[in-house]
């Protein structure tokens, strides 16, 4: 079975360009750390690395002031008074030349490497409401922002430049990480109680078309990190055209597995996912949540990782992708028992 890593981030959303002019001292991103940390992933069988590109959109527009091109409101009748968001004045600038150049110092590292790079274009909590960060840097409330489709022309479309001028470097191009989120109502019920979606399933379902179409456009694989594969939001247009790019080989399907998080107490087979070919995009390398499939060996620590995968490849997905090597929550546990598993599935040496 394909064996992926999500690697995601180093600094999660400002990995690249200019940082946030709050956080402006902040070191750069050390490339050949990330080169040689790929290469040491190479060597447990993986072939592919996912990775954040602007996540929550907390440097979105990269090294620039949002105010300076959006305001803050509220998000409207209807809504919790305390949900705010950024409602674009104008167009955002295009990606300046230091973000494009760190994303290019990204792909070589990985071609270096012999590891297919996953780019994430965006996650879904920049739909949610704004969140205030350290120094007054904020996160989310972007959702007005994305959406736009001038989004895609100063953001998504020079980062497929560097693609293509770096092809061995691109195992895919994802769009949006689990976009259901932004729509879910009762989401952070704990902070807003109960509310309408962030996003209209509309807007979402043609976003994710109009960014598929044009990943495929530049031959390359367009990808979306569904939480559910079975994808009952996503518009009949949406859906048929995913499909289509799927039957050409240009695009990658998504399932992503918390028996905890989504209650889904078994592992769905691939074959009964929306689109084929299907990849399980987020694996826990932790026991939090822990699987229920009859046979597993969630009680063995040594064993518990590689029954899981195990189990992925006879339901019939063509590759998994492990949660994660760098995040910190409760879905992962990293170190020699997990390198281990690894290798032992993907058939490399112990």
């Amino acid at each position: 079975m394909k064996l992926g890593v999500n690697y995601p981030w180093v600094h999660c959303g400002h990995d690249f360009g200019p940082k946030p002019p709050p956080w402006a001292g902040g070191a750069p991103t050390d490339w050949g750390a990330v080169g040689d940390e790929l290469a040491r992933l190479r060597a447990l069988g993986v072939r592919s690395a996912r990775w954040w590109v602007l996540a929550g959109g907390v440097n979105l527009p990269c090294g620039s002031e949002i105010a300076a091109f959006a305001d803050r409101r509220p998000f409207g009748p209807g809504f919790p008074a305390a949900a705010e968001r950024w409602v674009p004045r104008g167009p955002l600038p295009a990606l300046p030349d230091a973000f494009l150049d760190d994303f290019d110092r990204l792909l070589a590292a990985c071609e270096a490497a012999d590891v297919g790079l996953w780019p994430s274009l965006v996650s879904f909590e920049a739909f949610l409401p704004i969140e205030d960060q350290t120094g007054g840097v904020t996160s989310g409330g972007r959702g007005a922002v994305v959406l736009d489709p001038a989004f895609l022309d100063a953001v998504l479309e020079p980062l497929l430049d560097v693609c293509e001028a770096r092809p061995a470097g691109v195992f895919a191009v994802e769009v949006v990480n689990e976009p259901r989120w932004a729509m879910q109502p009762g989401w952070l019920a704990s902070r807003f109680g109960e509310h309408p979606p962030w996003v209209r399933a509309e807007a979402m379902s043609g976003f994710v078309r109009d960014a598929a179409e044009r990943i495929a456009a530049r031959g390359l694989t367009a990808s979306v990190g569904f939480l559910d594969g079975a994808v009952p939001w996503l518009s009949v247009g949406a859906l048929a055209s995913l499909r289509a790019l799927a039957a050409r080989g240009r695009y990658l399907h998504q399932h992503h597995h918390y028996p905890g998080v989504t209650g889904a107490r078994t592992l769905v087979p691939a074959w009964r996912q929306a689109i084929r070919p299907c990849w399980l995009g987020e694996l826990a390398t932790s026991r939090h949540g822990r699987w229920h499939d009859p046979g597993l060996r969630e009680d063995d620590p040594t064993r518990f990782l590689e029954a899981r995968l195990e189990l992925v490849r006879r339901r019939g997905y063509d590759g998994a992708l492990l949660w994660a090597r760098r995040a910190t929550d409760p879905h992962v546990l990293w170190g020699e028992r997990t390198e281990s598993q690894a290798r032992a599935i993907a058939g490399e040496p112990r």
